[in-house]
């Protein structure tokens, strides 16, 4: 039986509740065609490649644009890294200057966006450093997949292969097989299957405002025939008993279930991550965030 959207479980996300981020725009690559079409001259700086000193107030988020991290349900090594940057600020550590792009008298962040967290939860009044990409605009697009290869918390392979299927998707005729294995890091056979997904959603009657919502998961099953999500979770639902019938017939129900610290260290050597990402489909909601703006909290930095 298909499950009622009424009833779908809420996937929350799972943060440190002491760290905040920067408003989000939520501006995309053509809300941003369309303000450069009408933006005066940027500020630019006298000489290339030099840091400016830029206002907070002119500082925007527009990770539509810019941002080519997958959303994680889990947030915490983020917040984490956050954090920690937030306090070296405090220390009187300097930063590297992040890079932004130029829309009349704002400036977008290309790379630099868990800096300009940190720098709001250090509580920084003073302009930021930057340096202004001075390229155009899609130009700058692909300069912040770049520079979030090179990130300290580097993409992971999810990120790289969303990239991938972000760049595919987009058709660019700058995007060739080769620069998009470049750029991204997916395979060969990965991008032609890509392409050739496209091409197939094309033909099923897909416009390029449906595909340009789908996640390569989703392209993947909608090129196969799927359409509804309930079919999407029915499958997920079958597939997890089919993983509850091998369970029990290797009989380690028990064996899962008895000691659960020995299940967690189990899960965590079967893969690292499988332990964070069962934490972000399992946790409750809470009616509140116990740490929220709490003075006894030592991890809080405001």
């Amino acid at each position: 039986m298909s499950r009622n959207k009424k009833n779908k479980r809420v996937r929350r996300t799972i943060t440190r509740g002491n760290v905040r981020r920067p408003n989000d725009t939520g501006e995309t690559i053509e809300d941003l065609e369309a303000r450069l079409a009408t933006a005066g001259a940027p500020t630019l700086p006298t000489e290339a490649g030099a840091t400016v000193r830029v206002a907070r107030e002119h500082i925007k988020v527009a990770q539509k644009a810019f941002q080519w991290r997958v959303p994680k349900r889990n947030q915490i090594p983020s917040d984490d890294h956050i954090l920690t940057l937030a306090r070296a600020i405090q220390r009187g550590d300097e930063m590297p200057p992040i890079l932004v792009f130029p829309v009349g008298r704002d400036f977008y962040v290309l790379d630099g966006h868990h800096r300009l967290a940190a720098y709001d939860n250090a509580g920084w009044s003073k302009a930021i450093p930057a340096q202004v990409f001075t390229g155009s605009l899609r130009e700058a697009e692909r300069a912040a997949l770049r520079s979030n290869n090179k990130d300290q918390l580097s993409l992971t392979r999810e990120d790289r292969t969303e990239a991938a299927w972000r760049l595919v998707r987009e058709r660019e005729p700058e995007d060739s097989i080769k620069s998009i294995m470049q750029d991204t890091g997916a395979s060969k056979g990965t991008v032609n299957t890509m392409r050739a997904t496209l091409e197939k959603l094309a033909e099923l009657g897909n416009s390029p405002e449906d595909i340009k919502d789908m996640s390569w998961a989703k392209a993947r099953w909608n090129a196969k025939g799927g359409r509804e999500d309930h079919e999407h979770a029915d499958w997920i639902e079958a597939e997890a008993d089919k993983l509850v019938d091998d369970i029990l017939r290797f009989k380690l129900g028990t064996r899962l279930t008895k000691n659960t610290d020995v299940t967690a260290l189990a899960l965590a050597k079967l893969n690292p991550a499988l332990p964070d990402a069962l934490m972000a489909e399992w946790a409750p909601e809470p009616e509140f965030d116990p740490h929220e703006n709490d003075p006894e909290h030592p991890d809080i930095i405001f």
